[in-house]
């Protein structure tokens, strides 16, 4: 018989519904099979009980640093993912990581096929992982002679992985690797990771992580028309646990309400998506994306030719016409503000 699969989420004291209502879309809608688990950062004993009444495993993890990290402050909690690479994971085959703002509606055992890591691609480069200071632009530049920054990165709100790239030197490897670039990561866990599977990662479809703040803000789609097999909310977490008007509350609070009947020696049986449906959902994102960035492409050919005008002509345009040069430079600083807001989504 071999080895059973492992699906995660990760949760502190302030995360405990956000992690019953990931189990709880798992349980129902993809009707998982195997293990379940909590990564649990500093949670106090008695709030642990609930998980370990439904037959969730529970992993207590000590914290593996104490500040706030990155361009959007992320707390250090995100960082207990490396224990996914310690030795006693070994035991599972695969293991599933899910971060605790997604909603699951789809079964998930395609990923359990995966050889190696495997993760979503993000809009942004490798390089845009990182915040460049004049403080720090020595690092950046020590690793721009290693790693080549106009390659895609990944987005690890979702990612798994083949246990048998688990060395006994993998947690701390990672660990040592945050620390030393952890003054410009831009996103904590997520920039070490993709240095550390740099060149060696699996593209995963769109649908195992839908970013559902690109589809509403950027590609100004109905919340009734986004779908996926797991919806990943991100900057939008806030409208959806507490915003009763945010189109996917509804489904994240009845998710929650139905955690306490979640019974892991009854598995319910799903229907999985067929390979037409997701080719779709894959089609559809793919049609917006090009949309978007033609779009872009546009604006920043605009942001370039304003540049150049007022380069050229600036001063004596600003003492014979001032308005016209207050426009112009009104223009340039709208169209960087578009372009800057893309690059930090």
């Amino acid at each position: 018989m071999g080895k059973k699969d492992l699906i995660v989420t990760l949760a502190d004291k302030n995360f405990i519904d956000q992690a019953k209502q990931v189990f709880s879309s798992i349980y129902w809608n993809a009707g998982w099979k195997g293990d379940y688990m909590l990564l649990a950062h500093e949670i106090p004993e008695k709030e642990l009980k609930w998980f370990r009444d439904k037959g969730i495993l529970v992993k207590k993890c000590k914290p593996l640093y104490d500040k706030h990290i990155g361009r959007d402050n992320y707390p250090p909690t995100v960082l207990d993912k490396f224990y996914l690479f310690t030795e006693e994971f070994q035991k599972w085959g695969h293991v599933i990581f899910l971060d605790g703002d997604v909603i699951v509606r789809q079964p998930l055992d395609e990923l359990t096929k995966i050889k190696g890591f495997g993760a979503v691609e993000t809009l942004i480069n490798l390089s845009k992982q990182f915040f460049k200071t004049e403080k720090n632009k020595f690092l950046f530049n020590s690793l721009k002679k290693r790693y080549n920054m106009h390659k895609p990165s990944f987005n690890t709100g979702v990612f798994v992985f083949n246990t048998s790239l688990i060395t006994k030197n993998s947690f701390s490897e990672m660990v040592s690797l945050f620390y030393k670039i952890k003054e410009i990561s831009m996103s904590a866990d997520e920039t070490t990771f993709n240095l550390f599977f740099y060149n060696n990662w699996k593209k995963l479809s769109v649908v195992y992580n839908l970013l559902v703040c690109y589809w509403i803000h950027f590609f100004h789609v109905n919340g009734s028309k986004i779908n996926g097999k797991i919806l990943h909310f991100m900057k939008n977490n806030k409208e959806l646990i507490s915003d009763k008007s945010f189109y996917f509350h509804k489904e994240w609070k009845e998710n929650l309400d139905k955690a306490e009947f979640i019974d892991l020696k009854n598995i319910p049986k799903i229907t999985p998506l067929n390979k037409f449906s997701i080719y779709r959902i894959h089609l559809k994102y793919i049609k917006h994306f090009c949309i978007f960035f033609l779009f872009l492409q546009k604006i920043k050919k605009l942001t370039d030719f304003i540049e150049r005008i007022i380069g050229k002509i600036g001063p004596p345009l600003k003492k014979y016409d001032s308005n016209l040069f207050y426009q112009l430079k009104k223009m340039e600083l709208s169209t960087k503000k578009i372009i800057r807001r893309v690059r930090n989504a």
